[in-house]
């Protein structure tokens, strides 16, 4: 029995009409390209490397985007926020075995002492980080919820945080 096949995969026995419809709609041609022989010299390859010919697209060939731009800023924001949490859990827990002093006597002693743009500089950094994952983290509960997932949505909600961000930033850091 034959299957449809389409860009998704398999749908399935290929008698049904609706896949019969969209496999002729969506096959793909496989093209096969020439691979690399185990006998080809090096020279061959360094050759190819000189044309300056990517391996593959990359994010320098598209137009940055509202969307995956504060998407990859999400990501980051999320991962530096949880990677402080847990070098600074890790080194409270094994500061005793090092002889460190992490209490919040020696941490608030530690700050004070730090100088003032420094110190605006880190507050900057991790209310900035923390203030745009939350923002952002809501707006994707809006739109698990089906609301404002539309063109304009995006770039509505994405000035929201953007704003939102930057006024809790801005408070966090000097206030």
């Amino acid at each position: 029995m034959l299957s449809a096949v389409t860009r998704t995969g398999v749908l399935g026995p290929a008698r049904v009409p609706l896949a019969r419809a969209l496999a002729a709609r969506n096959v793909r041609a496989f093209v096969a390209t020439a691979a690399r022989k185990e006998d080809e010299p090096q020279s061959v390859v360094a050759e190819r490397a000189l044309k300056n010919r990517p391996v593959s697209p990359h994010l320098g060939i598209y137009k940055p985007q509202m969307s995956w731009v504060l998407s990859g800023i999400h990501r980051n924001a999320g991962v530096a926020v949880a990677g402080a949490a847990y070098l600074y859990t890790a080194a409270f827990g094994l500061a005793p075995l090092l002889g460190m002093d992490l209490s919040s006597v020696a941490v608030a002693s530690t700050l004070a002492a730090a100088p003032t743009p420094l110190l605006l500089a880190v507050k900057a950094l991790v209310s900035g980080c923390l203030s745009f994952h939350c923002i952002n983290g809501i707006r994707h509960l809006v739109w698990d919820s089906g609301r404002a997932v539309s063109n304009q949505g995006v770039f509505t909600t994405g000035y929201v945080v953007i704003a939102a961000t930057t006024l809790a930033t801005g408070y966090l850091t000097f206030a």
